[in-house]
């Protein structure tokens, strides 16, 4: 049988002294360029899930997509983070982190756990979020708290010990990576140094301001100055060129430069109306403005030169009409909408009202619901930032691979 299976074969494909020729190798593509897709691969959005569905293609473009180089230059390459969600609570309970983004770039909050209190008597108050870093302040131990949600490490500094005091008075902390490099957008902000900046308001008459620096490890000089009011904890710092800003509590401007390690208060504008809520936000030239809410219409104010020099305040024609933008069955009564958040890299405030949170963009107007309820809560919202998630990339290129 063998015999005539192997006679079969020779009749059919000829003298076994005249073989067929070895096929043609199919030609190539431009994906097969390695350069090429590297180039191609560099433009894919700085979403969560981008790199690592793009590596569950083959071997090849995970080998790429795994590779250091290539991480720092796709850091390079998407000069703004996406905003990842935010992280919202109490003054005085732990916030938890809310995504905003859709599905698969949806990162669960369970991603992102906020420190806990040590212990019952410990108060960790959640001060804000910049260039993927938080603080915290522990004000019962007089530490603060610098936390990288990403990797769950944290560096806990000590307040200076002329700020050691008993009085009643109100905490306050800012924080920034100090590498500049690439916009920040480097991806490992934490082992980077950083800039703290600590401040307290005491008995609503003077307001202090310590700066330390993660490189020396010690705290500078304190700077102090006069105020009318006290600092709002639902107000995070807003970064307006080098200096660390804080609204006070009738609007004031509380503002201390990083550079000049100096502390002063811009007075608030001349507001001849009550507003229900008034947000500080960072115009496009770098410097201060203010977001006031009357009923259901936003005014803003910017801070400019005149022709004779002479810095003041000037209300903008611009107006936002927030009725219109609205979903129809949003309340047309303005005691159920407040600002409640503010993020500095896509300027927009944050909207709480009766049906949920809105993100609504100063330049644009544009609004988009990103938390829906049926009730209105008092949480305030810190915007987290995140060019990449490099723990959660190397838990998916790790995996073994078996599609081929």
């Amino acid at each position: 049988m063998l015999r005539l299976l192997h006679g079969r074969a020779k009749a059919q494909t000829g003298s076994s002294h005249h073989s067929s020729p070895a096929p043609a190798p199919a030609p190539k593509t431009p994906l097969d360029d390695e350069d090429l897709l590297q180039e191609i691969l560099l433009r894919l959005p700085p979403n969560p899930s981008s790199l690592p569905r793009a590596s569950l293609v083959c071997r090849g473009w995970r080998s790429i997509l795994s590779d250091p180089e290539f991480l720092e230059c796709f850091r390079k390459h998407h000069q703004k983070p996406p905003l990842l969600g935010f992280f919202a609570g109490h003054v005085h309970a732990a916030p938890v982190f809310t995504p905003i983004l859709d599905s698969p770039d949806r990162i669960p909050a369970s991603r992102f756990p906020v420190p806990q209190n040590r212990n019952r008597n410990d108060e960790w108050r959640f001060m804000g979020c910049r260039h993927g870093l938080a603080v915290l302040l522990e004000v019962s131990r007089r530490e603060a708290v610098v936390w990288d949600p990403i990797t769950g490490q944290q560096r806990h500094v000590s307040f200076p010990p002329e700020m050691h005091t008993d009085d009643w008075n109100r905490w306050h902390a800012a924080v920034l990576c100090a590498d500049t490099a690439d916009g920040h957008v480097h991806g490992d902000c934490f082992s980077s140094p950083f800039k703290l900046v600590l401040i307290l308001v005491a008995q609503r008459a003077r307001a202090f301001a310590c700066l330390y620096e993660s490189a020396s490890g010690a705290w500078g000089d304190i700077a102090s100055t006069a105020t009318r009011d006290t600092i709002c904890y639902t107000q995070p710092s807003v970064l307006i060129g080098n200096a660390f800003c804080w609204l006070l509590g009738e609007a004031d401007i509380l503002a201390f430069d990083i550079e000049r390690h100096s502390l002063g208060v811009i007075e608030k504008p001349d507001m001849k109306r009550y507003y229900s809520s008034v947000r500080l936000f960072r115009r496009e030239d770098n410097g201060p403005g203010l977001a006031c809410l009357s009923k259901l219409t936003i005014l803003l104010w910017e801070r400019k030169s005149n022709y004779d020099g002479v810095v003041g305040w000037e209300m903008l024609q611009k107006t936002i009409k927030l009725k219109g933008l609205f979903p129809r069955k949003m309340p047309s009564y303005d005691k159920l909408v407040y600002l409640s958040g503010y993020d500095e890299d896509t300027n927009a405030i944050v909207l709480t009202t009766e049906t949920g949170n809105f993100t609504l963009q100063l330049d644009s107007a544009q609004i988009r619901h990103i938390i829906k309820r049926d009730y209105i809560c008092d949480n305030t919202f810190y915007p987290y930032i995140q060019i990449s998630i490099p723990q959660v990339i190397h838990s998916y290129l790790t995996l073994p691979f078996t599609n081929c």
